[in-house]
């Protein structure tokens, strides 16, 4: 995915921003014909990276989870590619290490600095980078989206089909791509046991067809 990030830092450098800000981030384990060849092919989106300054997502967890965040990640695709067994079974390291390199995690937010999940800036720069955000995750070809805490943005960037009165009410598909998209919680605001037990109830919702 080496050509999208060209373009990014095209597109930021016409916006007059600093590319060194640029985080990297899509599939995580290094040889991504092993994820593309997978049955079940999650992409958690999330909103935005930590102060640091620019980086690499696939680097900071070549060797597993780091931070409680990314803990808590792991589980929950420990969980979706096992089909939820007993949560003391994904509940330790070797595990979550496997987890995380079959799955793809984008940031909405692609620039470090200034962390503060304050949703207008998020919004204003997924609206502002939505074409290279679409040509990422049509790259990352996911059947599974799992929203944590973005799926407002998703809603319009995916062009969702949503009851307006409960949007967050279920699982929707994208048509466009027919991958289930999850409404869903970012890690960070997470209790372990009981979100692990909540979002296996969310997939024993889907249908039985859906991967």
């Amino acid at each position: 995915m080496r050509n999208i990030w060209e373009k990014w830092e095209t597109h930021y450098s016409k916006l007059g921003m600093d590319v060194r800000r640029i985080c990297r981030d899509g599939i995580l384990n290094e040889r991504e014909d092993e994820f593309r060849a997978m049955s079940r092919r999650i992409l958690f989106v999330m909103k935005e990276v930590d102060d640091s300054e620019g980086g690499d997502l696939r680097k900071l967890l070549k060797d597993g989870p780091v931070y409680p965040m990314w803990h808590t990640t792991a589980r929950w695709a420990a969980g979706i590619l096992r089909d939820f067994p007993r949560f003391k079974t994904i509940d330790n390291d070797k595990v979550m290490e496997g987890s995380l390199k079959k799955v793809a995690s984008i940031n909405l937010k692609k620039t470090s600095g200034g962390a503060s999940s304050n949703m207008s800036v998020i919004n204003a720069y997924t609206h502002a980078d939505k074409e290279l955000l679409l040509d990422q995750i049509q790259q990352i070809a996911p059947n599974i989206v799992l929203a944590c805490g973005t799926f407002d943005c998703l809603i319009w960037l995916l062009n969702l089909s949503v009851d307006p009165d409960a949007p967050y009410k279920n699982p929707v598909r994208d048509k466009a791509s027919g991958a289930w998209v999850i409404p869903w919680r970012h890690p960070s605001r997470a209790c372990n046991k009981d979100t692990y037990a909540e979002l296996k109830k969310v997939f024993s919702r889907l249908p039985k067809s859906a991967f």
